[in-house]
């Protein structure tokens, strides 16, 4: 009777844990620099267990703020003074001047996604690409995920960029998941070469 007991009570502070780590886990808000996002600073942060927001980016609109209606109010902040914003499902989105970019992977590079219309016809026929960019790090500049530009961000380690050359044969290459390690596959190349 006294095990079921203590079962009982491990099992109860165990939910409360989790529900706390959870919780804690679960919010929202805009970082202004890269400082703040690594210091884990939010403004205009919740807990997105007990409280909503919005945060709109305004691209179509062609404005320079995005708009975080906070406590029922709105509050305008230029995209070039802001470093990003994290939602509720914990998705990271990044701005470089005035564009935003998704963030989907952190390794030796940070890799970014865009989704860009392109036209696939002459009259006028478009459909939404996906389109890769990077950082060494999340204070550096974005710049699209080329093979040129990769090996620009190590300038000096030539062994590296004959590895790149060897393992990437084209652009698009570089914008490939690797299921099995959970990360994109130039990232797991760099850790495979000790590059952090």
């Amino acid at each position: 009777m006294k095990s079921l007991q203590i079962i009982k009570s491990v099992a109860v502070a165990a939910i409360l844990l989790l529900s706390s780590v959870f919780s804690f886990a679960q919010k929202s808000g805009v970082f202004k620099t890269y400082a703040d996002y690594k210091a884990g600073k939010m403004e205009y942060g919740i807990n997105c267990a007990t409280e909503k927001h919005k945060i709109k980016v305004n691209d179509f609109l062609g404005k320079d703020f995005i708009t975080v209606v906070h406590d029922g109010k709105p509050h305008n902040l230029k995209k070039a003074e802001t470093w990003g914003y994290q939602l509720c499902d914990e998705k990271i989105v990044r701005f470089n001047g005035q564009e935003h970019y998704s963030l989907d992977d952190k390794g030796a590079i940070w890799i970014y996604t865009k989704q860009t219309l392109k036209v696939t016809s002459a009259r006028g026929g478009a459909k939404n690409i996906t389109v890769y960019y990077f950082s060494k790090n999340g204070g550096d500049e974005i710049k699209e995920l080329s093979l040129l530009n990769l090996k620009g961000a190590f300038p000096d380690n030539h062994m590296l960029h004959d590895a790149i050359d060897s393992q990437f044969k084209s652009d698009a290459s570089l914008g490939e998941f690797d299921q099995f390690h959970k990360k994109f596959k130039i990232n797991h190349f760099f850790d495979s070469q000790g590059i952090k």
